[in-house]
């Protein structure tokens, strides 16, 4: 039996029509209706621009006209591999105005993670800086070309650097669309509007695909929830690389709600994200659990007043242990709003700013408009309120799935269009959802998913590596790290610093490195034969408490 694709049967979208949760309107349009009414307006706020709305639309027209001028169509992707910047949301509204896909990819993604996306994606057009943080992206580019047939042109921001590579300025430069051309582009509200890179039960990043539909509905229930509104503005301090939770809440629902956007460049300390939001006096803001406790000293060195107008702080990516959200609430007076859902399948539950705080610091909340979620188990069958099993679900922003691959869509959603998160959570008796643990194989740290096997998979190739496995070992900023459990080939001699030079060579990012390294005679193994990796996480999980209780 086939899946239909996309993941929303036509009686389900007729539901959704009916209950206004879709109103057919593209991101584009909705932007441009912003920006008509708020043309004065600051819209961005990133690394000292200030870009009002009609400076921002004047570069979507633009962007959007001079990719055009590429002789580039709708349905084809252009990735960008870029820091927190200005040229993040002009490039996806540009695409989304002439019915093409704008991928974003984190800037700290190497030739490994970046080759196979835009493999994956069929992407016709990169663009980058050339140098940032001691890094060529150049360079890199230029080294995949070969294995990237579909490649046509790098755009690098700044300066150009050789053949093949052009001016991004030249796209800013181009002629702004005009409203009979703007009107013969649109795209249909329910095709893909947006891409969005997750890690996932997988070796490597997964591209899911959202319509402007899907994602509208999204943004409305996280709107609605935090209470944001047009005078709100909002610091965007998680990374928007990847184009969700760094971007879709604390960036284009602003621009496309009449809202102001702050973009942090890049998270190096707290105290300049502390900085950002008092001198931009931002009402709103989304972080990641991370980032949030490492706040928490410079939020007890400053005065509550400093954050007056800070109103609401959501959490997404991970679980905010409860004990740090309180602290956050009282040191700042801002509520903690929680979002819970995955890259890949939208967000079936979250909470508002005007739950009890019981309910808002030790849930991840109740279930959106026109989602349905369920607790199942093993076998697929719905289970009872206060019954622990995997979370379920389908809604309104639900995803198409995975651009190139349809087989990895089908693994993940039944044939009913339901998503399986993985994820363990049960529901109380007053409908508000608590996650208690993960099903999926995955190291979850600061909000991104570290996949074991892809470490595994480098590591392996090490001459001096008989066997491998990578699992978690706690911490108490984080959430979890990685852990690399090797058995060596008799005779060498292993260190930590040695390896991770060895990865590095292979493309990982730095966060996908491992940070502890545990030299094995054999590991712990099921009597299938199979690794239990719960049992390492133990052991490394005493080892830490031993050295935590030696001073060590």
């Amino acid at each position: 039996m086939t899946m239909e694709l996309p993941l929303t049967s036509p009686e389900k979208a007729r539901q959704y029509r009916a209950a206004g949760l879709w109103q057919d309107v593209t991101l584009s349009e909705r932007f441009l209706a912003q920006a008509d009414r708020f043309a004065d307006k600051l819209a961005i706020i990133v690394d000292g621009r200030r870009a009002t709305y009609r400076q921002l639309q004047r570069d979507v027209l633009s962007v959007a006209n001079g990719l055009l001028a590429e002789g580039l169509e709708p349905g084809d992707v252009i990735a960008g591999q870029l820091p927190n910047s200005y040229e993040i949301p002009v490039l996806h509204l540009a695409c989304n105005m002439v019915g093409m896909l704008y991928m974003p990819l984190h800037d700290s993604w190497r030739a490994l993670e970046v080759g196979h996306l835009l493999a994956q994606a069929k992407v016709k057009v990169v663009i980058s800086r050339h140098l940032y943080r001691d890094f060529d992206y150049v360079r890199m580019i230029r080294d995949l070309r070969p294995d990237l047939p579909d490649l046509k042109t790098h755009f690098v921001i700044g300066e150009s650097a050789g053949d093949g590579i052009k001016p991004f300025e030249m796209l800013v430069a181009a002629e702004p669309l005009g409203t009979k051309q703007i009107a013969s582009l649109r795209s249909d509200p329910d095709y893909p509007a947006a891409l969005m890179l997750s890690g996932g039960t997988t070796a490597i990043s997964k591209i899911s695909r959202y319509s402007s539909n899907d994602l509208q509905a999204m943004l409305n229930a996280a709107r609605d929830g935090a209470r944001f509104v047009e005078t709100d503005v909002a610091a965007a301090l998680a990374p928007a690389g990847t184009g969700a939770t760094g971007y879709v809440y604390p960036v284009l629902m602003p621009l496309l709600n009449g809202g102001t956007s702050v973009m942090l460049p890049h998270w190096s300390n707290p105290e300049d994200a502390a900085d950002l939001m008092v001198k931009e006096n931002c009402t709103y803001a989304t972080a990641i659990p991370a980032q949030l406790i490492k706040l928490l000293p410079t939020f007890r060195s400053r005065p509550r007043d400093d954050f007056h107008s800070l109103r609401v702080i959501t959490n997404a990516g991970a679980p905010l242990p409860y004990d740090a959200a309180r602290e956050v609430e009282e040191l700042t007076g801002a509520v903690i709003q929680s979002i819970y859902g995955a890259t890949d399948a939208g967000t079936p539950t979250l909470t508002t700013a005007d739950d009890p705080r019981e309910k808002r610091l030790g849930t991840v909340g109740r279930i959106v408009p026109g989602c349905e979620c369920e607790i199942r188990d093993s076998d697929g069958n719905a289970l009872p309120a206060g019954t622990v099993g995997e979370v379920t679900w389908r809604g309104a922003d639900k995803s198409w799935g995975y651009l190139g691959a349809d087989d990895q869509t089908r693994s993940v959603f039944t044939q009913d269009h339901f998503y399986k998160s993985g994820d363990l959570g049960q529901f109380d008796e007053d409908g508000y959802l608590k996650i208690v643990g993960r099903i999926k194989d995955m190291i979850l740290r600061g909000g991104r998913n570290v996949s074991p096997l892809v470490i595994e998979e480098a590591l392996i190739k090490h001459v001096d590596v008989q066997d491998v496995a990578v699992a978690a070992m706690p911490d108490p900023v984080l959430g979890e790290r990685a852990c690399a459990f090797v058995i060596a080939r008799p005779g060498a001699g292993l260190e930590l610093a040695g390896l991770l030079e060895f990865l590095r060579g292979e493309g990982l990012a730095t966060w996908q490195l491992p940070e502890r390294l545990e030299i094995m005679q054999e590991f712990p193994r099921s009597a299938g034969g199979k690794t239990l990796k719960r049992e390492l996480t133990a052991l490394v999980t005493e080892k830490l408490k031993a050295e935590l209780e030696q001073g060590v």
